[in-house]
């Protein structure tokens, strides 16, 4: 009976040092698989970030030279009718062409809303990613003597 005792001592100890190194490799395996995912995260989410800051400067790039255009006719605009009301005689030739500048000016507004409404138009932010709770150390092996 002793010979069995000892046998199966050894086998128990035998198994728990291949039990033990079994959890460090899958502990290990489990570590850097959730580096990886992590990594991976991280780069997705700095790509959209980058990408979703050039869509919003390339907007604003778009939308500034629309609003400038549009002050520039506007300017334009209102020269040109200074100029007609200077030289008109009568009011209701100056009444006629203020009227006229009010109609042409609000063709204007309407482009631009129009230009503007026609941009492609910025997305929401990227979310940050969730972070992946870190796989826990496995339970370190009691040796009972």
């Amino acid at each position: 009976f002793k010979v069995i005792g000892v046998l199966t001592s050894a086998a128990l100890i035998g198994s728990m040092s291949v039990a033990s190194a079994d959890s460090k490799s899958d502990y290990k395996a489990a570590i850097e698989s959730w580096k990886a995912n992590t990594k991976a995260a991280q780069s997705t989410y700095k790509s959209a970030v980058t990408a979703y800051k050039a869509s919003k400067k390339s907007f604003a790039a778009s939308k500034k030279s629309i609003v400038e255009k549009f002050k520039a006719d506007a300017a334009a605009l209102k020269a040109r009718t200074d100029t007609a009301i200077a030289s008109a005689t009568t009011e209701e030739a100056k009444t006629a062409l203020i009227a006229a500048a009010k109609t042409e000016k609000a063709a204007l507004i309407s482009a631009r809303d129009a230009a503007i409404a026609a941009l492609t138009q910025v997305g929401n932010a990227p979310t940050k990613p969730v972070k992946e709770a870190k796989p826990s150390k496995p339970a370190k092996a009691s040796s009972n003597s």
